[in-house]
């Protein structure tokens, strides 16, 4: 096997294995809103079933750096297809005849988890059938040594942690009502065919579509002992949510952005830090500003320090596990719907969310994704589409699609969206595209303000720049299922980016 450099990750340390405190238990279930209905299957009792771990990949690392040394450190990937790049962690297919994206074919639902259902009938929340599969040939642990002790440290606890009871008893006291779900009649006579529900994640607290991970993560890290909390941004209503959750919570939090990314949002920056959070920006080594760059210095950052950080993903991207993290928490949005829509006396026929790194995705699929009758829909940004334009790779510690040079060197992004403006994907959606489950197409800058010209006109929602990408998409599909049936597409908050790049 090739020897490879490891730029992005040359800062490492090992982990000590800390040994976190038992977590209080208690019996009664949670109560997260008032009693509602679901379509949901609930079929497990409360207790926590065996867990299926899923298998890892680990790397080699020869010498532990300092955090503060310039030295490349060489690892050896235990995978002989893959091979690394200078840029970041990542390999290149060893064939120049591999595929830019998995064959199409006919939807195979047997190599996708199943969903067992959080969200119950009466409003409350039990521990989940916990899994670290469902991610096909994708996923896995592409990292070294030296931070193998914390990902089994994390997998133990968090694997301990959601199956009590008093955890979701707690999380349960930090989430607010749902938010909306309502039909969009102007839009609906405007595609002149089926019910059109909009999912108003703009209504959740500064617009974050992501608070229910956000959430469930500060609560874990607060049960392991952590003290700082470091999280990478792109748009800012993940990095303002976040810093207001961790002043309540008592904890420090670092806010990692990409340069560009912060001088577009300079007022949402000085916002972050009023909230006591320490503002961080960064660049790749091409000078991309953007999410790819956030990622990877958020990664350094906590593993420098180890001690007493602890690593808020806010996409489900990373090594295991990190998505399997982010989708436990996410996907209480789809649960939401799904029980708005039974309340409503009907059903989705189909759900769209614009796709960057994969959370929107994950969290509004998840519950509906073996139910083939619902055809699920994602919008990339036409110059960051990996799903569309990718090929497999490793970066950040997984498997999964990216854009990437014939000889295996990560290609620059670009989005009007921050969220959107990244390079990659969750091992989870890359898998979810090569089994056929899920749909997907492209919309470029100009689509995308159209979409938010078409949600600010005919239903006065002043929207994110990545929800705006798959308005469009969900006019013409709306068109194509015909009356009778229901659209269902999450809205994302507005940020100050949509704002200055309209005549309004």
């Amino acid at each position: 096997m090739k020897l490879v450099v490891l730029r992005s990750l040359r800062h490492f340390l090992c982990f000590s294995a800390q040994r976190p405190e038992d977590a209080p238990t208690n019996t009664e279930a949670p109560r997260l809103r008032p009693r509602i209905s679901s379509i949901l299957p609930d079929t497990l009792p409360r207790a926590s079933l065996p867990i299926q771990r899923q298998h890892s990949v680990q790397s080699k690392v020869s010498d532990t750096p300092s955090c503060t040394s310039s030295t490349n450190t060489e690892t050896t990937l235990s995978d002989d297809e893959t091979r690394a790049t200078t840029v970041s962690l990542v390999t290149a297919p060893s064939s120049p005849s591999q595929p830019k994206t998995p064959a199409k074919s006919v939807t195979r639902l047997d190599t996708i988890t199943p969903y067992i259902s959080i969200l119950q009938a009466d409003g409350t929340l039990r521990a989940p059938q916990l899994t670290f599969d469902g991610y096909g040939s994708f996923g896995g642990r592409f990292a070294p040594e030296s931070i193998m002790g914390f990902l089994y440290e994390l997998t133990s606890f968090f694997e301990a942690t959601v199956s009590d009871p008093s955890f979701w008893e707690e999380y349960a006291t930090f989430q607010r009502a749902p938010t909306p779900l309502h039909p969009a009649s102007k839009l609906t006579f405007l595609a002149g065919g089926a019910t059109i529900w909009l999912k108003r994640e703009d209504q959740n607290e500064y617009g974050t579509h992501k608070s229910r991970n956000i959430v469930g993560q500060l609560l874990l890290a607060r049960r392991m002992g952590r003290s700082e909390i470091v999280t990478e941004c792109a748009s800012a209503k993940h990095g303002t949510f976040t810093a207001a959750m961790c002043a309540r919570l008592g904890l420090r939090c670092v806010v990692v952005m990409g340069a560009d990314d912060a001088n577009s949002q300079e007022e949402d920056v000085l916002e972050m830090k009023m909230l006591g959070a320490k503002v961080l920006t960064t660049r790749t080594p091409s000078g991309m500003g953007s999410l790819r760059a956030a990622i990877t210095e958020a990664l350094r950052y906590s593993v420098c320090n180890h001690e007493s950080a602890y690593y808020l993903m806010g996409s489900p991207v990373g090594p295991s596990p990190l998505p399997t993290l982010n989708r436990t928490f996410q996907a209480l949005l789809g649960e939401e719907v799904a029980a708005q829509m039974q309340d409503a006396g009907c059903r989705p026929d189909a759900l769209v969310t614009a796709v960057g790194s994969g959370s929107g995705a994950v969290g509004l699929f998840r519950p509906f994704i073996q139910d083939e009758s619902v055809r699920l829909l994602g919008v990339e940004a036409d110059q960051a589409a990996a799903l569309s334009k990718g090929e497999l790779g490793v970066l950040q510690g997984a498997r999964t699609l990216l854009l990437q040079s014939p000889e295996g060197q990560i290609l620059d992004s670009h989005s009007i969206s921050p969220d959107m403006n990244i390079s990659t994907v969750g091992p989870e959606i890359a898998h979810w595209k090569e089994s056929g489950r899920i749909e997907i197409s492209t919309a470029t800058d100009t689509e995308a303000l159209d979409g938010f010209e078409i949600l600010r006109r005919h239903e006065g929602i002043l929207s994110g720049l990545d929800s705006c990408h798959a308005v469009e998409r969900t006019l013409a599909l709306a068109s194509e299922l015909g009356p009778g049936k229901n659209v269902v597409l999450m809205v994302t908050g507005c940020d100050n980016i949509a704002l200055r790049r309209l005549d309004v």
